[in-house]
């Protein structure tokens, strides 16, 4: 059943589609689809909620800065059509589709910005509001990854600006940019970046890492806490002899395997190098690379022959990719 409705705000119209299934385990699962409509841009979001009010667990990231920066993400959803497309000159998305459109969920691009969007309980500073300081995700998310904020500069912007959620949509994220300079957002919280930390590197995945840094004894708990402690020991026993075998081997620790959302799709970044290599749906046998320099999806490993693909705007579905040998 498909319920829409128009949702007026100060300046943008909200449009907000709502799915009911029941899962297995018989939860009744709401999926929303909404697409913030301003006087230039239209944002495309999605979120979940349950009505047994439980919080599924999606998706690990982390990045490391030593001579080189390693970045690595896990997408964790429900199967689903997921494509990787071209944005612009520079921009690689990740997308996926529901309710008939793609709608982004992770970005890179060529000069080593990346930024994702993971789930997070909400907070109550970090609602929905419309005013001509705030500035909701799906916006930054757009600024962040086309440098119309550059990242030199995003630490002054996010103590300016109030960065909020979406309508009843509640995500944090991992911002990687150039310099060994790295933030962790939050709507509602003050943002980390990588001076407040002793440490190289940052993970993320689905509870508040603000909340938890303001408990005196640092308590890791809530959404994703055991993929969190996996990521962040297996990037301290690798410091210093660090590569990208050593990143894919943490996304394969810290994959998720069983229940709605297992991982579909694993990536690590390596901006000086300009490649992304990724593998599809916990088949860490078979590795793919995207290099931004062509432009051109190829084979890394575990395949019987040599394919590639030249990724454009339209995009490529990963169920494509599936099938090479």
């Amino acid at each position: 059943m498909f319920r829409g409705e128009k949702i007026p705000f100060s300046g943008e119209r909200v449009r907000k589609i709502k799915t009911r299934t029941v899962n297995d385990d018989k939860r009744v699962q709401d999926f929303y689809v909404e697409s913030i409509f301003t006087d230039s841009c239209t944002y495309h979001l999605f979120s979940w909620k349950f009505k047994n009010g439980s919080e599924e667990e999606m998706c690990t990231s982390f990045v490391l800065h030593e001579d080189e920066t390693y970045i690595g993400m896990n997408f964790d959803l429900s199967e689903r059509p997921i494509k990787m497309a071209l944005s612009g000159d520079n921009q690689l998305l990740i997308l996926q589709k529901e309710g008939g459109r793609f709608l982004p969920a992770i970005g890179f691009n060529k000069n080593g910005i990346f930024m994702n969007l993971h789930m997070v309980n909400p907070n109550e500073e970090g609602k929905y509001k419309r005013n001509k300081n705030s500035i909701h995700m799906m916006r930054l998310f757009d600024e962040v990854l086309s440098e119309k904020v550059k990242t030199s500069v995003l630490p002054t912007y996010l103590q300016e600006k109030e960065i909020v959620n979406v309508p009843d949509y509640s995500v944090q994220s991992l911002i990687v940019g150039p310099n060994k300079k790295s933030f962790l957002v939050e709507p509602g919280r003050k943002y980390i970046d990588t001076d407040q930390l002793e440490d190289n590197f940052m993970v993320l995945t689905n509870f508040s890492v603000r909340d938890a840094m303001e408990q005196e004894d640092m308590t890791l708990q809530g959404p994703g806490s055991d993929r969190y402690q996996l990521a962040y020991g297996g990037l301290v026993n690798r410091r210093g002899d660090f590569s990208v075998e050593q990143g894919l081997s943490i996304l394969k620790q810290t994959a998720q395997r069983e229940g709605d959302f297992p991982t579909q799709l694993s990536m690590l970044f390596s901006p000086e190098e300009e490649n992304i290599y990724f593998s599809l749906k916990r088949d860490f046998n078979r590795i793919y690379r995207f290099s931004f320099s062509d432009l051109l999806i190829t084979t890394e490993r575990g395949f019987e022959r040599d394919l590639g693909f030249l990724v454009k705007k339209k995009g490529v579905l990963l169920s494509e990719l599936e099938g090479w040998l």
